[in-house]
């Protein structure tokens, strides 16, 4: 069988303030966001990104505050697949203003893995 898994396309870290959170990462990563709206902001790092999430009623920072996201082809298959192995959906699946369709899977150990399916008809450059 071969993996679904790909590359690490983007690692997620949930922050209580967003604004000061953007500030510090752009001035340890040398480079602005490449993408902000009111809940999250997204640099740009070669072939993977990562992501500032606001703290919501699904996530929390501290050590346990950041979740990679691996690419898939299909995110509803992989949430699928997982779910019938005892992983549950904690975040999504849905569609987020990117395009990109996102998931995070609690699976049966604790432990959140991201997936992410890449927004039609774009290529991450």
């Amino acid at each position: 069988m071969k993996s679904p898994f790909s590359t690490v396309a983007d690692v997620f870290c949930f922050v209580p303030d967003l604004v000061a959170a953007t500030t510090w990462y752009t001035e340890r990563l040398g480079v602005p966001p490449a993408l902000q709206a009111a809940q999250m902001a997204r640099f740009d790092l070669g072939p993977s990104s990562l992501t500032l999430h606001r703290f919501d009623e699904f996530n929390t920072g501290g050590p346990a505050g950041c979740v990679a996201y691996w690419d898939v082809k299909d995110v509803d298959a992989v949430v699928a697949e997982w779910g019938r192995h005892g992983a549950t959906a904690h975040r999504g699946p849905k569609t987020i203003m990117t395009g990109e369709r996102l998931c995070q899977l609690l699976d049966p150990f604790g432990n959140l893995i991201g997936v992410r399916q890449a927004a039609p008809d774009t290529v991450r450059k």
